[in-house]
């Protein structure tokens, strides 16, 4: 008798891909967070009128590890804080993605030879009459 479940295979706990994505997912999440911390106590500090910056500096190296580490005790505690966190580093992970995705579509330059061919291709077209008009005809019933 064989067996009915999926036939699809396991993920094992050892599996590269998964071990890599759970450290880049952790770390993410923790770099994430304190930037956030940073982020928000600065708004804070800014809004207090606290200009200087040796204090703003001070006040961050004091309050943010103290912010990171209860809020750390506080999830390790709390089973569904636990759940959240989880669910968290899949969402780190795609919008560390697609803003890495977003610079490099901003500051990509195509130096391929494909790409010389077809700017070629659309500048000696342009400098003939019969080329351009039927390209313009092309375009236009598109």
């Amino acid at each position: 008798m064989t067996a009915t479940g999926s036939t699809a295979p396991k993920s094992r706990e050892d599996d590269p891909i998964k071990v890599i994505f759970d450290l880049a997912s952790y770390w993410a999440t923790v770099w994430g967070f304190i930037a956030l911390c940073l982020w928000l106590e600065h708004q804070v500090l800014n809004r207090l009128d606290i200009e200087s910056g040796s204090i703003q500096v001070a006040v961050l190296l004091v309050s943010t590890p103290a912010i990171f580490l209860a809020t750390v005790t506080r999830i390790e505690k709390d089973p569904k804080a636990r759940l959240i966190l989880e669910r968290v580093r899949y969402v780190v992970i795609l919008a560390a993605a697609a803003s890495l995705g977003a610079y490099l579509h901003a500051h990509h330059q195509d130096d391929s030879y494909e790409n010389a061919l077809r700017d070629g291709a659309v500048l000696a077209c342009s400098k003939m009459a019969a080329c351009k008009a039927a390209a313009t005809e092309y375009a236009n019933t598109r």
